[in-house]
């Protein structure tokens, strides 16, 4: 489970972009990391990973996305 507070929500919706959480996975016995971050849409999301994603990353798309 993952919960926010307010605070955390207010941030992430007054600074889309700016606000990040990362989740040692190590520290939770998790066999990866994750990060929780905020944008503006889906395409501000993508415009902010965009720099991370390599031939090597996996990406998720919820099929209710999918047009």
């Amino acid at each position: 489970m993952l919960g926010l507070s307010f605070g955390n929500l207010d941030r992430f919706r007054q600074e889309p972009g700016d606000s990040f959480i990362k989740i040692d996975g190590t520290t939770m016995d998790l066999p990866i990391d994750v990060l929780l971050f905020s944008g503006k849409s889906e395409a501000h999301l993508t415009e902010l990973i965009q720099h991370s994603i390599t031939a090597d990353t996996i990406i998720h798309i919820d099929p209710k996305l999918k047009s």
